[in-house]
């Protein structure tokens, strides 16, 4: 990690924050965006249809995105109008989004990486308990949403038979430009990221990024857990969901193990 060797100047940097899904990741970015007074983008040049889930605005696919889109011009003019500025991606000291590392939209400012990884099972049990419950599940990890219907014990049977359908070491593909590659991924770690951590660790990442850029960042909110009591896998299970993301097994022992070195 890159923490230690250079350090983000929030008046003129940018922390982009890679958020994996279901890896805590919004308690951290809720942190991070009030301690360095950052707003979420009034506009964004891609994935506008990340906040449309819910109520009338639960809609699938192009009508979704453009009614999204619609909403952030409407909300833009208003600030112009009143005279104030308009948040967008790059103009902010945080930025975060459900995307790869590197791929971030453009800023003029100097961007530092930083992402949070979650143990493997806990992962891939939060994300089929989240896609169960929800009407578009085109950004889950299993191409066929069908299966996330099925009991746990059995979408994991469906995935072993069918591995195509499911985007196993999800957390590497994030890493390592949509590759299940965990060399690449640990390497990004080591190379390009300043900070990383695993789940258990986020309150020591804002302590530590605090400490650096002299920011005092607020504790994260408790962490909610999707799956429901019950929902969780007895160990022959969770070897067999390891076995399906060895990638990210390593992976996240990577990370914790370079944090608790820093």
């Amino acid at each position: 990690m890159l923490y230690g060797r250079e350090t983000p100047d929030p008046a003129r940097d940018q922390i982009a924050f890679v958020h994996i899904r279901k890896t805590a990741g919004t308690a951290l970015a809720q942190a991070m965006m009030a301690g360095l007074g950052a707003e979420p983008p009034a506009v964004t040049e891609w994935g506008s249809a990340e906040r449309a889930e819910r109520g009338v605005l639960a809609l699938h696919g192009p009508l979704r995105r453009g009614a999204v889109n619609l909403g952030e011009r409407a909300r833009a003019l208003g600030l112009r109008l009143a005279g104030r500025r308009v948040p967008t991606a790059a103009n902010q000291p945080f930025f975060a989004a459900h995307m790869r590392l590197g791929e971030a939209p453009w800023t003029p400012r100097r961007r530092f990486w930083i992402t949070v990884v979650r143990e493997p099972v806990a992962r891939f049990v939060s994300d089929w308990a989240f896609m169960r419950g929800k009407r578009d599940r085109a950004r889950g990890d299993c191409s066929e949403a069908a299966l996330y219907d099925l009991p746990l014990a059995d979408f994991v049977a469906a995935v072993e038979a069918r591995p195509e359908v499911y985007a196993h070491d999800y957390q590497c593909r994030q890493l390592a430009h949509g590759a299940p590659d965990a060399e690449a991924a640990c390497r990004a770690v080591d190379e390009v990221l300043w900070l990383a951590c695993d789940v258990p660790r986020i309150g020591a990442m804002l302590e530590r990024a605090g400490a650096a850029m002299g920011v005092r960042f607020p504790p994260p909110a408790r962490v909610r857990a999707t799956a429901r009591r019950g929902d969780g896998p007895d160990e022959a299970l969770a070897a067999r969901i390891r076995a399906l993301n060895a990638g990210d097994v390593r992976l996240v022992a990577h990370v914790a193990s370079k944090f608790d070195a820093l």
